[in-house]
């Protein structure tokens, strides 16, 4: 969680963002009003019908109706490492800072999506846990 701790603080704590997980097949976009609200607009694009990560941001933001978000997380299936990011399941290339700019975000975090979802995990209620295989959960 200390990773995202900046994006979650201060003025973007406030401001719309736009949600991503980045898959080689599947692009699933969402939008959220500010930090706590509900996560809202979900849409699956197909990765193949866009030329670029930013074709395909573009595509999901022109089909809602929402002001510009001001930040945007991106959990992708691929390691990220510096600002340049060659997908190994899919032929997108792109530099973060690039991306940012040109979509006109404040922010912009990319993270693998292991790490995103582990970094999820904490924040579950009980009644979102299963335990898998027989005996006693242990803390």
């Amino acid at each position: 969680m200390e990773q995202l701790k900046p994006f979650l603080a201060g003025t973007d704590a406030l401001a719309p963002r736009l949600l991503a997980d980045i898959g080689g097949t599947n692009a699933r976009f969402a939008w959220q009003a500010a930090a706590g609200a509900p996560i809202e607009d979900s849409i699956t694009l197909p990765c193949a019908d866009h030329v670029s990560i930013e074709a395909a941001i573009r595509a999901y933001l022109a089909r809602i109706d929402r002001p510009r978000p001001q930040s945007c997380a991106i959990a992708i299936a691929n390691p990220v490492h510096g600002d340049r990011v060659q997908m190994t399941n899919h032929h997108w290339s792109f530099s973060i800072s690039a991306l940012r700019q040109a979509l006109g975000f404040d922010r912009l975090e990319l993270l693998n999506d292991f790490t995103a979802l582990a970094l999820a995990l904490p924040g579950l209620g009980a009644d979102q846990l299963h335990q898998v295989g027989g005996g006693q959960a242990l803390p």
